[in-house]
């Protein structure tokens, strides 16, 4: 089946009918063969039960006196019994009473086409009487023994001369507590017969008919439940990149519809952040790569136009070398967070100690940090190794510690900590700066964000500094989070598991995209 619809190309819709006719198809075949057993076992209980109720008519019809079975009228009892059919032997001469049964039986013609057969056995399995109609059956030995030796009535179905089939009931004959013989009675089973092949007609008339009723409701089925699906794809189809703040109709019922039309509302509301965050950014980075070219170009040209002495050329050039500096950094830290979101950054991973490069990258900055007149000091540090590459936890450090110098008055004050608390390293960086606007916070990681545009671009910073600390702290399978209060500064703290309790990250599996 499944090679079928491969080489098919069919539909959802002719699928789903397809396998549903399929299914039912097989169901209504196991019901009509469960139905046609069911059946036959239900008309072969009644006829037993038939039988069991006639083999008592004839013992009415039977009496027994010293041991001897005498015939009376079974006839009477029996109405559907033909009289002229049936023989009798009330004789005491067993040898007499055979010749007379087998005189009677050749003189009588077998006939099959009674649908009743009786025969009266004593207990020496001597025939008493038999309807003309019973020497035509096949009967098994053990009808007869059976009864007589266990007092177990035998029931089964047996056939005749002329191939029909008939259904015996044998039980035992008895005077009081005494056995005196066995009560054989059967019935054709032509009627019943009958009954079942007019239903099996019935059933081949109807099922066919079903299938195909129950394959048009089944595609008519097929086509409202995908309703739902056709409007989202009609949704889908109108939303462009232009127009991503459209949404598809989510449907009440809770059901498969509802869970997809989620599921794509939330990759639109993705790819729409993704769309404006891609806007953004190629707007910030013209903005950011415009600045610097456009000094430069002004600077050379105000140098081109008014001839000065070599000090003036060179204070121009310096200048100009300041802010193709700052184009450069800014050009690498791109470059760096293209290959983040490319997961193209290899990672140089080994056992490091953090409070050692902290406390040589505080060194480091000292001097920047005395030429603004603001205090940088290494508070605590406790050992701490970790697994990661020195020069990228570095650089972590530095965008830390320059952006707290950067947001700090003259006077005041940056600290920087290492701790260890349950097997987590803790890198944390406080100022009295400033402080960060609560409204701030949430995006101060974001590339090209500034919560003071101003002062920032002033200091030579292009907001790109925190957003690739997070990314490294991320590869590091670590977190970085922020505390401020506007007026009061703010404390950036640095998670990182230690190299005892983690193993060493993947940068290839590890890389943070924004």
């Amino acid at each position: 089946m499944r090679r079928w619809l491969v080489i098919l190309p069919l539909g959802i819709r002719v699928q789903l009918t397809l396998w549903y006719t399929i299914i039912s198809s097989v169901l209504v075949l196991l019901f009509g063969i469960a139905f046609y057993t069911s059946l036959q076992a239900s008309f072969a209980s009644n006829l037993d039960v038939t039988l069991q109720m006639r083999s008592q008519q004839v013992a009415e019809g039977i009496s027994s006196i010293n041991g001897k079975i005498t015939v009376e009228n079974i006839v009477g009892e029996l109405p559907e019994l033909d009289a002229t059919a049936a023989l009798m032997d009330t004789s005491d001469d067993r040898g007499g009473t055979e010749a007379k049964s087998d005189q009677a039986q050749s003189a009588t013609p077998v006939r099959t086409n009674s649908s009743i057969f009786v025969r009266v056995l004593d207990r020496t399995g001597k025939t008493i009487y038999i309807s003309s109609t019973f020497p035509a059956l096949s009967v098994p030995r053990q009808s007869v023994t059976q009864p007589l030796r266990n007092g177990i009535p035998w029931r089964g179905t047996i056939g005749s001369v002329n191939g029909q089939s008939v259904r015996l009931y044998s039980t035992v004959l008895m005077d009081g507590t005494t056995l005196v013989g066995v009560v054989q009675v059967g019935q054709s089973l032509a009627g019943v017969n009958t009954q079942l092949q007019h239903i099996i007609l019935g059933l081949l008339l109807v099922i066919p008919f079903i299938l195909v009723l129950s394959s048009f409701v089944s595609y008519w089925l097929a086509g409202r439940a995908f309703r739902p699906i056709h409007r989202l794809a009609h949704t889908a189809r109108e939303i462009g990149a232009n127009d991503l703040h459209q949404r598809v109709l989510v449907p009440t019922a809770r059901d498969e519809v509802q869970e997809f039309a989620l599921i794509f509302n939330q990759m639109i509301e993705r790819l729409e952040k993704a769309f404006m965050q891609q806007r953004r950014f190629v707007a910030d980075a013209s903005h950011e790569l415009r600045t610097p070219v456009t000094a430069v170009r002004s600077m050379t040209e105000v140098a081109l136009s008014q001839p000065g002495s070599s000090e003036d050329y060179m204070g121009v050039l310096r200048e100009v070398n300041a802010e193709a500096e700052r184009l450069s950094r800014l050009i690498n830290d791109l470059l760096a967070l293209a290959r983040a979101d490319e997961r193209q950054v290899q990672f140089d991973v080994d056992s490091v100690r953090l409070d050692l490069l902290a406390t040589d990258t505080v060194e480091s900055l000292e001097p920047l940090a005395l030429e603004r007149d603001i205090t940088l000091s290494f508070q605590t540090a406790e050992p701490a190794t970790v697994r990661g590459d020195a020069a990228r936890l570095i650089q972590v450090i530095i965008g830390l510690v320059d952006n707290a110098l950067t947001y700090t008055n003259a006077g005041g004050r940056v600290t920087v900590s290492v701790e260890i608390h349950d097997a987590t390293a803790y890198l944390i960086v406080s100022d009295t700066g400033i402080g960060i606007a609560q409204e701030d916070i949430g995006h101060i990681f974001e590339r090209f964000y500034r919560a003071d545009p101003a002062r920032s671009r002033a200091a030579g910073g292009c907001g790109l500094g925190l957003a690739l600390v997070e990314w490294i702290v991320h590869a590091h399978g670590g977190k970085v989070t922020v505390e401020s209060q506007m007026g009061r500064g703010s404390t950036f703290t640095v998670v990182l598991p230690l190299e005892a309790a983690t193993e060493i990250p993947s940068a290839d599996a590890q890389i943070w995209t924004s």
